[in-house]
């Protein structure tokens, strides 16, 4: 055990360690965030196409934030 903490100890393999563990820290947070951004994406387009659905017309055939 005391072997082990001594090669810890070390300046270099502390650093690729710490490095190590930020690397895939980073890789996990971007694949998480870009599933999120395609789900939300999804939704927003979802709710969009419910709202022109169900949005009235006047009588030119246009929206109301049309001008």
């Amino acid at each position: 055990m005391i072997i082990l903490a001594n090669i810890f100890a070390y300046k270099k393999v502390q650093m690729f360690i710490r490095m190590s563990i930020y690397i895939v820290l980073g890789i996990v947070v971007l694949v998480v965030r870009h599933h999120n951004k395609k789900k939300t994406r999804k939704r927003m387009d979802e709710k969009t196409e419910y709202m022109m659905k169900h949005t009235k017309k006047d009588a030119n055939g246009k929206y109301p934030w049309e001008i």
